[in-house]
This record gives C-alpha cells, sequence and structure tokens, in this order.
C-alpha cells in the first residue's frame, strides 16, 4: 500500500454509522480526509463479543531513521520479530473509504480504491511504542483492478470476517492465507487522480 489511505465521514452506509456510535463510545473524534503515515486512524480491536475502536497512529517507529515502517508482507509476517507477537495479540482492522496506489512506469500516477458505497476494513497489527499503540496495514500480492496499477495491496477484510480476524489467530491465518487475500466482498471501484 502506497502510504495514504482515506477515511470519509460524509459516507452513509450502516458500518460509517455504527463506527460513529463505536467512535462515541470510545470519546474519540473520526477524521476526515486523508491519513498518511504518521497520522492517528480509528482501528477496530477485539473487544469483549465485540469490535472496539481505538485511534492509533500510522506506523512502527524504524529505529533511528525517522520513517516508520507502514506495512507488513502478509506472506512473511509470522516470521518477522517485528510482526509476529502482533500477528498473535495484536491484529487489528483499519476501516477506511478507500486506500491509494501509485501505478508504475515513467510517469506514476495515483489511484484511488473504493468498495462502492461502503467501507473497507484493511488487515492489520497493532503494538505499543512508548505506552501508544501504533499500527501497520498488512499487504499481499494485488489481485484484480488493483493488479493492473500496482504489485501489491492491502489485505481486505471480506463480509463476515471482521470479528474473525480480530478474535480468533487460526481464522486470521486462513485468512492470510486466502489466493489474493484481498477483495473478497464488494466489487471495488476506482479512480484515476
Amino acid at each position: 500500500m502506497c502510504g495514504q489511505f482515506q477515511f470519509s465521514q460524509k459516507l452513509d452506509c450502516p458500518a460509517m454509522r455504527r463506527l460513529s456510535v463505536l467512535a462515541g463510545q470510545a470519546r474519540a473524534q473520526l477524521p476526515d480526509g486523508d491519513i498518511a503515515p504518521g497520522c492517528l486512524a480509528p482501528v477496530l480491536v477485539a473487544g469483549p463479543g465485540r469490535a472496539q475502536l481505538k485511534m492509533m497512529q500510522w506506523g512502527f517507529p524504524l529505529g533511528d531513521t525517522g520513517r516508520p515502517v507502514i506495512n507488513a508482507r502478509a506472506e512473511t509476517a509470522a516470521s518477522k520479530p517485528s510482526f509476529s507477537r502482533a500477528l498473535d495479540h495484536g491484529r487489528c482492522a483499519i476501516p477506511t473509504t478507500g486506500f491509494y496506489e501509485w501505478s508504475r512506469g515513467s510517469e506514476p500516477q495515483s489511484y484511488c480504491f473504493r468498495a462502492g458505497n461502503g467501507l473497507l476494513y484493511l488487515a492489520g497489527l497493532y503494538r505499543m511504542f512508548e505506552g501508544a499503540p501504533r499500527f501497520v496495514v498488512l499487504t499481499c500480492p494485488a489481485v484484480g483492478q488493483v493488479a493492473a496499477v500496482h504489485n501489491r495491496q492491502p489485505v481486505v477484510l471480506g463480509q463476515g470476517e471482521l470479528l474473525r480476524w480480530l478474535s480468533n489467530r487460526e481464522a486470521a491465518e486462513a485468512i492470510l492465507r486466502r489466493p489474493g487475500a484481498a477483495l473478497q466482498g464488494a466489487p471495488m471501484e476506482w479512480e484515476e487522480l
């Protein structure tokens, strides 16, 4: 995933209304606009019997470089020290109204991928750094429309996978193993920006 996603409160759908209720319960203010590395974003984590909303910063700090790690490869996350414990006890889902990818080539072009009139939930991992939670987005080889633009994409949780991803390690591993590990829900729309 190329370092930016959208969160628009203007989207009128049942999932956004539920997310607004969760934000109210968490006393969190939902953003409205593009989310870049280092920004706070709404993130869903496992709670007692349902998902809970937390605001987290995007990116794990990476040594002294000053640049955060924002993505983790789904195929290798379990074998990487930075991500393996988070895969056990720090799975999260990042609600978004769209994510961006840049085309490869001599003149890179930005594209925004959306799921029609609904939310997308990106699979992620979170950990605590200096007392504050931070998250990364899991990525996988691109499929479908995204593959025409870029070779990787976020792992998109399909319909009915959100709570299974958050609360069940075996189900989470199965989600990461499914072909493409993405786009099992609504067909995506995309537009050139």
